[in-house]
């Protein structure tokens, strides 16, 4: 499988290219009024209002710091949808072949972890990810589907 890697606090994570619509720069955000602490903000990408999840807020590791590697990572969702949710991680810049994980194989919140030559990294499941109750809640709030 090919993967796109990138960092959330200490771990390294991985997402299946084929779940990533388009990587785009971190961008100047809108706040979410009363939106979750997870929340980094909204933006407007091609006529629509995406929401911004922070991977680092969501995993507990503080704030996404604002480096030249800091990504938004758009993946759609609901899955097969037009909607984009933007998912902000640092260090977004490599593209890896990582081994086939078996069905099932991936795990919820932000991954199982996966050996990829060089050590581990945790496969994210974006549709698992905002699948859970609490993001799932969140996002008409924050502009998704706007």
């Amino acid at each position: 499988m090919l993967a796109l890697t990138f960092q959330v606090g200490a771990d390294r994570m991985a997402v299946d290219v084929r779940r990533v619509r388009e990587v785009v720069p971190r961008v100047r955000l809108a706040p979410a009024t009363g939106g979750p602490p997870w929340s980094a903000g909204v933006f407007v990408h091609r006529g629509r209002v995406v929401p911004v999840v922070d991977l680092y807020r969501l995993a507990g590791a503080g704030e996404c710091p604002p480096l030249l590697s800091s990504r938004i990572v758009l993946v759609p969702f609901p899955p097969g949808s037009d909607r984009l949710v933007g998912l902000l991680a640092s260090q977004v810049a490599d593209v890896r072949e990582l081994p086939d994980l078996p069905p099932g194989g991936v795990a919820g919140g932000l991954g199982a972890p996966v050996a990829d030559g060089t050590g581990v990294l945790r496969l994210l499941d974006p549709d698992r990810l905002l699948a859970e109750p609490t993001v799932t809640a969140a996002l008409p709030a924050l502009g998704a589907g706007a």
